[in-house]
C-alpha cells in the first residue's frame, strides 16, 4: 500500500441512484488547501458485498473507496468518472484497508 497523504480531507457521497448491476455516486471531495472535485462513482454489487459483506450501506462502502484513494494524493489524482473495482488496481493492499475501516 503506498503510505497515506496525512492531510485533511473531507469526502461526502451528495447522490446515490440504483444503475444496472450496482449504484452510481456523485462524490465531492473537499482538500485542506480549499481545491475541490466532484467525481462519478460506480460500485458494483459485487464489490459491495466483496468489500462489506452487505454490512454497510453502498454509499459507505464508495465514501471509503475515495477517502482511501484520495490519501495517496498526490501519486494517484482521481478521474471524474470511474469504477470503485478500479481501486484495486491502482492501491494494492485496498481490500485489506477497507476490511479494516467499514
Amino acid at each position: 500500500m503506498v503510505p497515506a497523504n496525512d492531510s485533511r480531507v473531507a469526502v461526502e457521497v451528495l447522490t446515490e441512484s440504483e444503475v444496472s448491476g450496482g449504484w452510481s455516486h456523485t462524490v465531492r471531495v473537499r482538500r485542506a488547501e480549499g481545491a475541490e472535485s466532484t467525481h462519478i462513482v460506480r460500485l458494483a454489487w459485487v464489490d459491495h458485498d466483496h468489500w462489506s459483506a452487505g454490512a454497510s450501506a453502498p454509499s459507505r462502502v464508495t465514501e471509503a473507496v475515495v477517502r482511501l484513494l484520495v490519501a495517496c494524493e498526490p501519486i494517484l489524482e482521481l478521474p471524474e468518472r470511474f469504477d470503485a473495482s478500479t481501486a484495486r488496481r491502482w492501491l494494492p493492499g485496498i481490500d485489506q484497508e477497507l476490511a479494516r475501516v467499514l
